[in-house]
């Protein structure tokens, strides 16, 4: 038995060595962070691959444009204009009114109409900063909605490339959880379908909502390495790129150019979408191989999250997941050894053209493989690592390309003192040919004087 086991490791060393050497390697470079933003733009190459996704019309947008302003003859909108549009909005009946304009401060002429509509909606929901220094980057929400505690927080998430791919249902300030401006637009929606957060016996981290389990985004989860996970995070499942949401600009509402009917039953939001208001951020959808980043206004983000977590609890709507650490372990590793099995068994190929094309063709097959199973799965919902599978498979085939060149190198050095070259060259391309390359070390060639 144990001849037989040193014989079965002996033919499959090239594999049983280069597998986990690679697959080590690989996990290393990874967990430097050194591979984080090859995922990220795997994972948004997959996020723009994706069909289509209908519409969802439970959510409308007015997004104030430039040519509002101008309309308007102002770059800062007075609180008259807000109170204005907010009471036609209303007229509607819309399930919630989300307001993503900062109103820390009165803006003359009509500050006092606001404050009544905001203290007589019950479904109106404003806006405060609550990441940054206070009175630097953090901003105070209205006093008005703070008492009423329909306030929620529209921060963002960015990446170390600019862009945005993560949402959050709600941080802490000051010792307590402030929800975020899309949640609490979400659940105002749901309240009138019966459906409200849910702990989970057991799980103090995750929680129901309607008929999804929402868990939280961790530090290492999907590309990610050693990200910022603070407050409650979860990856952004965008439906589509901009312009996705039914919008109506501003001037639409309050000269009555939309149907009576526009906002009933629905989610509204008011947000800026001009150029000129600073309020533009890149997403997955920003990136293309053959034209300029297109960015998306801040209003349609949270428009996205909002439609999220309602699809997710109204519809099953898929969320991301990930696999646990050793799970994605184990992946890298099978893809290390599919890329040592597949060289190694080719290593007896002698003509350099077959050779060539049988590696060439297994390579593409497995790669293709790797491509497709994670793109499916991605579709299903699952953020499987796409580069270090690659980087494992490449590599295995690479190490052990490397040691079958070096091998051959040593066996014309051991027998091109004895052989001719044309007994060497037939020795290379034989199966045993390359097994004396292996148990060269074995070997004792007596030679007389």
């Amino acid at each position: 038995m144990r001849a037989k086991l040193k014989s079965l490791f002996w033919h499959g060393r090239g594999v049983w060595i280069t597998t986990p050497c690679i697959a080590i390697l690989v996990i290393l470079i990874r967990s430097a962070g050194l591979l984080q933003s090859w995922e990220w733009s795997v994972f948004d190459q997959y996020m723009r691959l994706r069909p289509q996704e209908s519409p969802d019309n439970r959510i409308g947008i007015v997004g104030i444009n430039e040519a509002d302003l101008h309309n308007l003859e102002t770059a800062i909108i007075p609180d008259g204009i807000y109170a204005q549009l907010l009471k036609k909005l209303i007229a509607q009946q819309p399930r919630a009114i989300g307001l993503d304009v900062y109103r820390d401060l009165p803006v003359e002429p009509g500050h006092q109409d606001l404050v009544r509509i905001f203290e007589s909606t019950p479904y109106l929901v404003g806006i405060q900063k609550v990441a940054g220094e206070p009175g630097i980057q953090a901003v105070a929400p209205p006093a008005a909605l703070k008492k009423k505690d329909r306030v929620g927080a529209n921060d963002l998430i960015f990446d170390s490339d600019n862009k945005i791919r993560r949402g959050l249902i709600y941080l802490s300030a000051d010792g307590e959880d402030v929800y975020s401006f899309s949640l609490h637009l979400a659940l105002h929606y749901l309240e009138n379908h019966g459906i409200a957060p849910q702990s989970i016996e057991g799980n103090t981290n995750s929680w129901q909502l309607g008929k999804k389990i929402f868990a939280p985004f961790e530090a290492n989860d999907g590309g990610y390495v050693r990200a910022d996970a603070g407050g409650y995070q979860i990856l952004l499942n965008y439906r589509g790129a901009s312009g996705y949401f039914d919008t109506v600009s501003l001037m639409d509402i309050l000269q009555d150019r939309v149907p009576p009917n526009w906002g009933r039953d629905r989610i509204i939001l008011i947000g800026y979408v001009a150029e000129s208001s600073n309020d533009l951020f890149y997403t997955p959808y920003s990136s293309s191989l053959f034209e300029s980043p297109k960015p998306l206004a801040g209003v349609e983000i949270h428009a996205h999250l909002t439609s999220q977590i309602i699809s997710a609890a109204l519809d099953n709507r898929l969320l991301f997941q990930n696999w646990s650490e050793l799970q994605e372990w184990l992946w890298i590793f099978f893809w290390s050894g599919v890329g040592a099995t597949l060289r190694w068994q080719s290593r007896y190929i002698g003509e350099k053209r077959i050779l060539l094309w049988f590696s060439s063709v297994s390579f593409l097959v497995a790669g293709g493989t790797l491509l497709i199973g994670t793109y499916l799965a991605f579709l299903g919902g699952w953020w499987l690592p796409v580069v270090p599978g690659f980087l494992g498979l490449g590599g295995a085939v690479l190490a052990i390309t490397v040691y079958v060149a070096k091998t051959a190198q040593d066996i014309r050095k051991t027998f091109g003192r004895y052989l001719s070259d044309q007994v060497v060259a037939n020795l290379l391309e034989s199966p045993e040919g390359l097994k004396l390359g292996g148990e060269r070390r074995k070997i004792t060639i007596m030679t007389s004087d």
